[in-house]
């Protein structure tokens, strides 16, 4: 079911109401310039029309419906001095044979009077109606070609944002299966080793696959669940690690109803549990994480493991940082610090964006 909500604002419907009210608009004027030039000339204003002034308003009307709807789409999606000569040619045709047809044809079978006299010639009546037609053929085709550029301009953001949001599900969908091979992986070494705490580490992996099926289908999730999940996720490397796992938490979260986008802060600290050293009591893995009422600062330390060959390794850096570009454009800054022996990872985003 398409959400109506992204349908491009200009329906057919909106363009044929466009083309009648840039019509009204234009007989009014008329009729108004027409009026002054009656009281100048001692008539009343409101002074009974002329056949061939109605007849000249139903023509234009005819143009420009035949200049939006057919001339235009058909010389004018690929623009070039080619196709705007045939675009003007055929609009000036439409126009002179619709006055034709209208006024020497149809008014005089109808009400017995033609525009022209006869004896007019073929060449003086193209010239005469290339003077009458030119401000309703330029005003139509221009008209076109911005109501194009509008609908284009929409239908591409339409499908760039369809594409911004299948990426990030697609994305999304790339971190769940790693962050599950992970743990699996984790409780496989528990179970095998350690049984008692085997149902502790089941419970937390519960918890945090509620998580990941239910909060990450949200655009966005309040930032105590995303702290919870990685809170559920220590504890479960902690219960694989024992006292052999040495983690430095700082937490400064001033609101914890702030929303932010899922799947934003884990990846730094899944990125430090796997590739870096959690053994060293000298060198713990250092999280800090502050927010204050306009930004979120994150700052993940770990000493790197040297010994660490993962083929995967970064898929979760790599993942964030492309659904950063999506969220924030150029608005966050992301640092990444690399000397060899420790690495350090830092984001800063604003929370309104």
């Amino acid at each position: 079911m398409i959400n109506e909500n992204k349908i491009p604002i200009i329906s057919k419907k909106n363009e044929i109401s466009i083309l009648i009210l840039y019509w009204l608009s234009y007989v009014f004027f008329d009729y108004l310039s027409i009026g002054f030039m009656r009281v100048d000339s001692g008539k009343s204003f409101f002074d009974k029309t002329e056949l061939f002034t109605i007849t000249m308003y139903i023509v234009q009307l005819i143009t420009i419906f035949g200049i939006y709807f057919i001339i235009s789409p058909k010389f004018l999606k690929n623009i070039n001095w080619k196709s705007i000569v045939f675009a003007l040619i055929s609009s000036f045709t439409l126009f002179i044979v619709s006055r034709y047809l209208l006024e020497q044809v149809i008014t005089n079978i109808l009400f017995n009077k033609v525009n022209y006299f006869e004896g007019t010639t073929i060449g003086f009546y193209i010239y005469d109606n290339l003077h009458y037609g030119s401000f309703i053929v330029f005003s139509s085709l221009f008209l076109w070609t911005i109501i194009h550029l509008i609908k284009t301009l929409q239908q591409n953001n339409f499908i760039e944002q369809e594409k911004k949001e299948a990426e990030i599900k697609f994305l999304k969908a790339q971190i769940n299966p790693h962050f599950l091979f992970n743990t699996l992986n984790n409780i496989y070494s528990l179970v095998s080793t350690n049984s008692a705490h085997s149902l502790k580490a089941i419970e937390n992996l519960s918890s945090i696959m509620r998580f990941t099926a239910y909060e990450t289908n949200k655009d966005k999730v309040e930032i105590k669940k995303e702290i919870d999940y990685i809170n559920q996720y220590l504890a479960l490397e902690q219960i694989r690690f024992g006292d052999k796992f040495f983690i430095e938490k700082q937490f400064e979260i001033e609101n914890n109803s702030t929303l932010i986008h899922p799947y934003i802060i884990s990846p730094f600290v899944e990125n430090a549990i796997k590739h870096g050293v959690v053994k060293d009591a000298e060198n713990p893995i250092k999280i800090r994480i502050k927010t204050n009422d306009n930004f979120l600062e994150i700052c993940v330390e770990n000493k790197i493991n040297p010994h660490q060959k993962d083929k995967e390794n970064g898929i979760g850096l790599t993942n964030l940082k492309r659904r950063l570009n999506h969220y924030f454009g150029n608005q966050y800054q992301f640092e990444i610090k690399n000397n060899y022996e420790t690495f350090t990872i830092y984001l800063k985003f604003p929370l309104n964006a």
